[in-house]
């Protein structure tokens, strides 16, 4: 009636360096795209300068100069950060964000479908390799994606 229990499980032990690879022992990291935890160690004096909350609730922090898009290309300097986009609106480098003196900014980098600061109930295209200061409750439209900026 009812089935006999299972024997224990006993874990195969395998010797040492028996047709396992030391590569697939350790987690290589990927140079292209920093996870998270890297992005700050690539700026490890900087402040956050803003946070983007994105229109699926992902939060990000920008430490320095950061390249968004659905596949960045990478540049000296900066950091990348793919952007989910299924419907492929966003461009592959879309935007840029920074700071100087007078705080954050925006770029947009010359996107197909553009990007447009949401602020104060106004609507302001940005115009492609312009650096936009951007303000605290400032909000991005891009392609088929929007993010929320709070200035830290």
């Amino acid at each position: 009636m009812f089935a006999p229990a299972p024997a224990a499980f006993a874990p195969a032990l395998v010797p040492a360096g028996a047709g396992i690879s030391e590569d697939v022992e350790q987690t290589r990291v990927s140079a292209s795209v920093p996870p998270p935890a890297q992005r700050a160690a690539l700026y490890p004096d900087a402040p956050v300068l803003a946070v983007l909350t994105w229109d699926d609730g992902t939060r990000m922090a920008v430490y320095g100069r950061t390249l968004y898009g659905r596949n960045p290309a990478g540049e000296a300097g900066a950091v990348t950060v793919a952007v989910r986009d299924e419907t492929l609106s966003l461009s592959k480098t879309h935007f840029e964000v920074g700071s100087d003196e007078r705080g954050p900014w925006i770029v947009d980098r010359h996107s197909t479908n553009g990007t447009v600061l949401v602020r104060d109930g106004g609507r302001l295209p940005l115009v492609p390799g312009v650096r936009t200061t951007l303000r605290d409750a400032d909000r991005l439209e891009l392609g088929d994606r929007s993010t929320a900026v709070v200035v830290v």
